[in-house]
């Protein structure tokens, strides 16, 4: 089965989030991750361009010859997952119906938050996989579109980072919500904000994090063991279509790669049009 790779898809750094867990997780095997830096934000993108884009990534991948590709990234999974799969045979997975799972896992009340990007939102997919699996869930959602502009630049500094956030939280104004999915791959980087914000106002919210249901996802279609033993020299090689210096330094803000041997690869976007 493929080149012992796992692929990870993103519009940017977000989809770091997801990695950094399988960098936890999975030791016997080596990653590429395709950061569409250049075509960023997707959450401002229509449906048929963002389906587009996944798809000529997943094909990409296939050339890579990948054991599974992980759609690291809530909007691409939105509305590229199902086509990449009736397309592509090797396994691809995203990260809405972990999220969803993880987040049905731990709500007691059954009211739900969800913080994503516009088109994420905009697409209904969590309201439709959540209440998929529990009729009774409420979601209550609230695009961010600043907060993914401002990782991606690598902008962390916390008073910066909260005053941000804090203006999205607002919107949720009395919503009594016990459980917040974070609906896209940039905001589990700065959770820790999402954390402060909540505790001021007096709520008590468990977090989910789609990434670490997907990891073990994917361990499970790969058939990986939780003791798999560590390979030497593993690989982690980034394909990006935009600025590699602007992606590496927000990159090395975010996850320690030391221990792996790194190589960058600029991706001219005109290359992969004939994955569509």
């Amino acid at each position: 089965m493929g080149n012992n790779v796992i692929g990870f898809y993103d519009s940017g750094v977000g989809g770091l989030s997801v990695l950094k867990v399988a960098l936890n997780k999975i030791k016997n095997k080596n990653f590429v991750f395709f950061g569409d830096t250049l075509r960023m934000p997707y959450g401002a993108r229509t449906n048929e361009e963002i389906k587009n884009y996944t798809m000529e990534v997943m094909g990409f991948f296939e050339d890579l010859d990948v054991d599974l590709s992980i759609i690291a990234c809530n909007t691409a999974t939105s509305h590229g997952l199902k086509e990449s799969n009736e397309r592509y045979k090797y396994p691809i997975i995203g990260v809405v119906e972990p999220g969803s799972e993880n987040a049905l896992e731990r709500t007691k009340t059954k009211r739900v938050a969800l913080v994503a990007t516009k088109s994420c939102v905009e697409s209904g997919v969590y309201d439709k996989v959540l209440k998929s699996m529990d009729p009774s869930i409420e979601l209550r959602s609230v695009y961010c579109p600043d907060l993914t502009l401002a990782i991606e630049r690598g902008e962390f500094e916390e008073e910066y980072m909260d005053g941000i956030v804090k203006k999205y939280l607002d919107y949720f104004e009395d919503y009594d919500f016990d459980t917040m999915i974070l609906g896209c791959t940039h905001y589990p980087l700065v959770e820790d904000s999402f954390k402060r914000i909540l505790k001021k106002q007096g709520k008590k919210v468990l977090m989910v994090d789609p990434a670490y249901k997907t990891v073990l996802d994917a361990m499970n279609i790969l058939k990986i063991e939780k003791d798999n033993q560590e390979i030497p020299n593993r690989t982690i090689d980034f394909y990006i279509t935009g600025d590699i210096n602007l992606f590496r330094s927000t990159m090395e803000k975010i996850v320690d790669l030391s221990d792996f041997k790194v190589s960058f690869h600029q991706v001219d976007i005109k290359d992969l049009e004939k994955y569509r």
